[in-house]
């Protein structure tokens, strides 16, 4: 008999919403993996050029911080999430 887990599944699967299109995508990603990470990948299967600086925003307009692990920033599986160019011009 297997140990039930403790902490849910080991990924998050969210739906992601670009500008580019009006139909979102769905993803699935390990829970650890960081929000820059994962919003870059989902940005290049839009079409975004590579090395564009982006994150995810969430249903409460919060644009999460790159540098932390998608479960850090709360994403639960099942959210809705819009990229957003974070980049800035030097």
């Amino acid at each position: 008999m297997s140990k039930p887990e403790e902490h849910g599944a080991p990924t998050i699967t969210i739906t992601v919403f670009s500008p580019k299109e009006s139909a979102g995508r769905e993803f699935t990603f390990p829970k650890t993996t960081k929000v820059g990470e994962a919003a870059t990948e989902a940005a290049l299967a839009f079409g975004y050029a590579a090395g564009s600086t982006v994150s995810f925003q969430n249903a409460d307009k919060k644009v999460l911080d790159r540098d932390k692990p998608l479960v850090a920033e709360h994403v639960k599986d099942g959210d809705s999430l819009d990229i957003v160019d974070v980049g800035g011009g030097v």
